[in-house]
Parts: structure tokens; C-alpha cells; sequence
């Protein structure tokens, strides 16, 4: 199973932006992804366009499983 972390922000114009992290770890809690948010947030690392991330909209953990199918 695939887990991807989604992680939102809103940005200085009012629109949303994603980043997200593959094969996030399984024990992530709310409370590190928070912390790394507001570090993303007060250090600027990321411009999107010409807007700056403003504030945190939200997060969360997308799960996927594959099924290989087999063709005859």
C-alpha cells in the first residue's frame, strides 16, 4: 500500500497549493506535520507563481493499493 502525505496551504491571493510527500512514514503524526507546515510557512521555502504560501489549510494521508491484473 502506497501512502502519500497531502499536505495544503493557502496562498497570499487566496488560492491553494499542494505539496506532496510519497511513501510517507506510517507512524507521521498530525503534530509533525503541523511543525513542518509552519517551518515551510515562516521560512518561505516555497513561492508558487508570484504568491507565497500564507497559512496552513490543511493535511492529510492519501492510502493506494495496486492489484497487478493478469491478461491471458
Amino acid at each position: 500500500m502506497n501512502r502519500v502525505l497531502e499536505m495544503t496551504f493557502k496562498k497570499t491571493d487566496d488560492k491553494t497549493a499542494k505539496l506532496t510527500i510519497v511513501n510517507a512514514r506510517e507512524d507521521i503524526t498530525a503534530a509533525e506535520v503541523k511543525a513542518a507546515m509552519e517551518t515551510i510557512l515562516n521560512d518561505n521555502v516555497f513561492i508558487v507563481g508570484e504568491e507565497e504560501l500564507g497559512e496552513i489549510h490543511g493535511a492529510k494521508i492519501i492510502r493506494t493499493e495496486e492489484e497487478e491484473l493478469e491478461l491471458v
